[in-house]
C-alpha cells in the first residue's frame, strides 16, 4: 500500500499526483458530546481509493453514507496530507465539508447551500474532533 496515489474518487490516479493519506485515516470524534452537527467523520481505505463517512446528530445518528475526498499536503514539496475536502448532495441541500489538523485537532469547516426554494439561508459552521483511540 505504500505505492498507491490517492486522489479523489472520481478522478484517476496520475503519476506523481499522490499523497499519503494515513495522517488523517481513521476515526474522529466531535469535542462537543452536545453538538447538533457532525459527531463522527471516518477516513478509510477502500477498494484503493480514501472515502468519508459522517454521522451527524440524532437518534439513531444519520449517517450520510460515504464520498470521495481530496487531500492536500502543507505546500508543493510535502506529501503528506494534513487537509481534505468533500462533497454531499442531500437533494435538497449541498454540503461541502474542508478539514484540517492544527496539533491533533480535526477542524471541519461545513458549507451548507440549499437548493429547494425553501427561503433558508444557506450557513456556515466549524467544529472540531479528536481522533479516536484504536483498539489493539
Amino acid at each position: 500500500m505504500n505505492s498507491l496515489k490517492y486522489m479523489r474518487a472520481d478522478e484517476q490516479m496520475e503519476a506523481g499526483a499522490g499523497i499519503v493519506p494515513e495522517p488523517l485515516i481513521g476515526t474522529w470524534l466531535n469535542t462537543n458530546t452536545a453538538t447538533q452537527g457532525i459527531t463522527r467523520a471516518i477516513l478509510a481505505v477502500k477498494d484503493e481509493r480514501i472515502v468519508l463517512r459522517i454521522f451527524a446528530a440524532g437518534d439513531p445518528a444519520f449517517d450520510w453514507g460515504e464520498t470521495g475526498t481530496s487531500f492536500f499536503a502543507t505546500d508543493s514539496s510535502s506529501t503528506e496530507a494534513m487537509a481534505f475536502s468533500a462533497f454531499y448532495d442531500f437533494g435538497f441541500m449541498e454540503t461541502q465539508l474542508q478539514a484540517h489538523v492544527r496539533q491533533g485537532v480535526l477542524i471541519i469547516a461545513k458549507f451548507d447551500r440549499f437548493k429547494d426554494n425553501s427561503g433558508r439561508s444557506n450557513y456556515f459552521s466549524k467544529e472540531f474532533f479528536y481522533r479516536a483511540e484504536t483498539s489493539a
